[in-house]
Parts: C-alpha cells; sequence; structure tokens
C-alpha cells in the first residue's frame, strides 16, 4: 500500500500544505485510474496547529486542531489515520495547515493510499 510522508516546518503564523508539490498532490491517474481510497494523519509537536483538508469538490474536515504527537515519530496506523474519503483520478488532494501559536511548530503528515 503506497504511502506519503512529510515532516514540514511550520512558520510561526503561517500555512503550508504539505502535498504541495509533489506527485501526489493530485491523485495520479495512471497509478490509480480507478480512484482511491486515501487514509489521512497528522500530528503536531504543540497545540495552535489547525488543519482543512479537501479531496477534489469534498470538504472533508473544515479547520479543526491537529492531534498532539511525539515529533519525528511518524503517526501511527490505525490510532491517528482519522480523515478517509474516496479520491477520484486527477483530483488534488488539499491539506491546509495553519499556525494559530505564534511559534514555530512541527507538522508529521502521512497519506496512505488505496487503489480501488
Amino acid at each position: 500500500m503506497p504511502q506519503i510522508s512529510r515532516r514540514r516546518s511550520l512558520a510561526a503564523n503561517s500555512t503550508d500544505n504539505p502535498l504541495q508539490g509533489t506527485q501526489y498532490e493530485y491523485l495520479p491517474p495512471s497509478l490509480y485510474p480507478n480512484g482511491a481510497y486515501v487514509e489521512i494523519a497528522q500530528l503536531t509537536d504543540a497545540t495552535g496547529v489547525f488543519r482543512t483538508v479537501m479531496t477534489g469538490t469534498d470538504i472533508i474536515e473544515e479547520e479543526s486542531p491537529v492531534n498532539l504527537g511525539t515529533i519525528n515519530i511518524q503517526p501511527t496506523y490505525p490510532d491517528h489515520f482519522t480523515l478517509t474519503d474516496f479520491v477520484g483520478p486527477g483530483e488534488k488532494i488539499n491539506i491546509l495547515n495553519r499556525d494559530t501559536s505564534g511559534a514555530t511548530r512541527i507538522v508529521m503528515t502521512t497519506v496512505r493510499f488505496t487503489a480501488l
């Protein structure tokens, strides 16, 4: 089962899309011609980080807090994989993180893909 894991530094009072510029920002039609079941997990090192998650035109989660966790350890399956969706080929997977704490934060993101 393919997955992408990203460790990103989120500057104070800024936003970030951890999948931007990666192969999986848009679900690759050549790899997933029928779409995929996508599972998303995120952990951050302190409170004050919020996320909004969208796939294609679906809003999966409006701005909500990211779970706290030990940094430099990937999210654990299935415990931290709280968001799931069926994503069509070529659809954008948009995870927007926003810091409100006024300090630099670390955000660990893992996205798992299961072909349909």
